[in-house]
């Protein structure tokens, strides 16, 4: 079983470097900048993109994706474009948050417990747990799309804001149909943030995995911990095991939870710091869910990385599917029978995704894919641009229909995994995702 530390830490060697940066969203880089006049100028600045990445994309991503590449080429090269969700804490005081989201334009994509998908226009913030009504007044990261006096009204509206009573979780992220940024909250030692921000893609795996009240978690591959906190925004399991080799990854993990999570919950979250493909042989049958944010290509990263290191993340990019069926094979025998596997990337890559399902379903004949189309693509593509798995090169883009589809050859495509394509006004994503029962 996963050994707490005191603080959330804990300590042991990394997997290797080159597994580091996979996860960063813009909750984590914006903690990560300096004053505001830096964020600014660093904004303002065209962010020049790394020529041989992007010819590695257009040669495979061409062909993977048909006619969808050319637009969510074009999306993924302006990051002005790129949309952010707001994902509130419900262990601290949110009201006023809400009330600024909503006079913004904000409208919530909500999950009603573990099994309820819903979209809800302008929901107050009722289902949290107030310890400080704290925010930071820091400036807007986009002093262009952000009204002048946001955030210095935000933290009024909280100083005069009561104390709330937990309720039923409920994960609520806020979206916005443009590409308006919300200011970061900096982390303060024994202060809670109340929100947390994301690409909103990114809780799709958190859906599909489930997560019911009671029951013992595992996040794999855990850091920076955006998926994490939104797991104890949908349910109080008894466990939630975050594992993360890395020491300076883990760090910025536990100090992610410490942001988001009362300290009362230090006894059922837990920073592990294995090598996440001993797990199957260390914690064998020991969880109810895990879930797999694997080591990937980030679409987004590193398509912004320095030529050299270009050159350097291409020659890497062949090694991962190896790691990653690694480490979902772990996944699954440290699941219990009856459990579930959800992985999880955020590159378009199908040598990364549906193959690597694939390939370890061939291998573990008591793994069973789930059809995941109609539970989350149906209901959410009024907000995501999905398609279906696509198994190499040399086949044709399936362009799959919102409707529920019938017969072998769609129902296999549909259990191996959905992918989140970054499209014009729908700029969600790159986020695959498949989910695994272990059979009884």
């Amino acid at each position: 079983m996963c050994q707490s530390s005191s603080a959330w830490r804990s300590l042991a060697p990394p997997w290797g470097s080159w597994a580091v940066h996979c996860h960063s969203g813009p909750e984590e880089v914006l903690q990560r900048r300096g004053a505001h006049d830096q964020v600014t100028k660093r904004r303002r600045k065209v962010r020049s993109s790394c020529q041989a990445v992007l010819y590695c994309f257009d040669q495979q991503y061409s062909q993977e994706l048909g006619d969808l590449w050319a637009s969510a080429r074009a999306v993924l090269l302006d990051p002005h474009s790129w949309q952010y969700g707001v994902m509130l804490n419900r262990f601290s005081a949110v009201t006023g948050v809400t009330q600024v989201l909503q006079s913004q334009g904000f409208s919530t994509l909500l999950c009603n417990g573990p099994s309820t998908l819903s979209h809800s226009k302008y929901q107050a913030g009722k289902d949290s747990l107030s310890p400080p009504d704290y925010i930071s007044k820091c400036p807007p990261t986009d002093s262009h799309l952000q009204p002048d006096g946001t955030s210095h009204a935000l933290g009024q509206d909280l100083q005069s804001e009561p104390s709330l009573s937990l309720s039923r979780p409920t994960l609520q992220c806020y979206i916005h149909p443009r590409p308006v940024r919300f200011p970061s909250q900096a982390h303060r030692p024994g202060q809670l943030k109340q929100y947390y921000l994301l690409n909103a893609a990114s809780l799709l795996p958190v859906l599909a995995l489930k997560v019911r009240d009671g029951e013992k978690v595992l996040d794999l591959c855990s850091a920076p911990g955006g998926k994490a906190v939104a797991i104890m925004q949908c349910a109080t399991p008894a466990l939630l095991c975050c594992n993360e080799p890395d020491p300076h990854r883990r760090d910025w993990l536990a100090k992610t939870l410490e942001s988001f999570l009362s300290q009362p919950l230090s006894s059922r979250v837990v920073v592990s710091a294995q090598d996440g493909r001993s797990f199957g042989k260390s914690e064998a049958g020991t969880y109810d869910k895990v879930l797999v944010d694997a080591p990937c290509s980030n679409d987004r990263s590193w398509l912004y990385c320095g030529s050299q290191q270009g050159e350097q993340r291409l020659k890497e990019r062949a090694r991962l599917p190896a790691l990653q069926a690694q480490l979902l094979r772990s996944a699954l025998s440290a699941v219990r029978p009856g459990g579930v596997v959800v992985y999880s990337t955020c590159t378009l890559s199908s040598f990364e995704n549906c193959a690597v399902v694939e390939t370890v379903l061939k291998e573990c004949p008591e793994a069973e894919p789930e059809d995941l189309w109609e539970e989350i693509a149906i209901p959410l593509s009024t907000y995501f641009t999905f398609r279906t798995a696509h198994l190499g090169h040399g086949q044709t883009p399936r362009k799959p229909s919102l409707q529920p589809q019938n017969g072998p050859s769609s129902s296999y495509h549909h259990r191996l995994g959905i992918l989140v394509v970054p499209q014009p006004g729908k700029t969600w994503g790159p986020m695959f995702l498949s989910r695994i029962r272990r059979k009884k």
